[in-house]
């Protein structure tokens, strides 16, 4: 009988309707207003987050939430080879711009790097978090950089 009651509770929770809730720049509302970081910041940022000489546990004054283990790992092993290729990708040289605000203390941001061959990017979306007085890049954001600028470097050398 408990296990019958049971999965009605959870039967109803699953197919109750959610409520619908809109943020700021969704359809419909108001633009998001409120703090961005500057063009200075997120490039100091990118400059902080692409430190060959920082490893990715250190960088968790820049990266909200702080890189886990396996992130730090595959993060820093990219950047290595990126410092160490015969052509030497880093440092690379940012671009920001449409910095946008967004609801909960969250900014967006395109980023794009140019230089050689191997170090430009096309543009790409980050995001950053107000925290404690400073902006710090979100995880899923310095990840997918990374990634970006990896496929970037090493596709010239394929």
């Amino acid at each position: 009988m408990k296990l019958a009651v049971a999965a009605m509770i959870l039967a109803a929770g699953i197919t109750a309707p959610a409520t619908a809730h809109a943020d700021c720049g969704d359809p419909g509302q108001d633009p998001c207003t409120g703090p961005v970081p500057t063009v200075d910041q997120v490039v100091a940022i990118m400059d902080r987050l692409t430190e060959p000489n920082v490893p990715a546990p250190d960088k968790s004054d820049i990266v909200t939430p702080t890189f886990n283990p396996h992130q730090a790992h595959v993060y820093d092993t990219y950047l290595h080879a990126m410092d160490n290729f015969p052509f030497h990708d880093l440092p690379l040289n940012f671009i920001v711009t449409d910095i946008q605000p967004a609801p909960a203390n969250l900014a967006g941001a395109t980023v794009t790097t140019r230089g050689w061959i191997g170090q430009n990017s096309g543009p790409m979306p980050v995001v950053l978090a107000a925290q404690g007085g400073h902006w710090l890049i979100t995880t899923d954001s310095a990840m997918q950089a990374m990634s970006a600028f990896w496929k970037e470097a090493s596709r010239v050398r394929i």
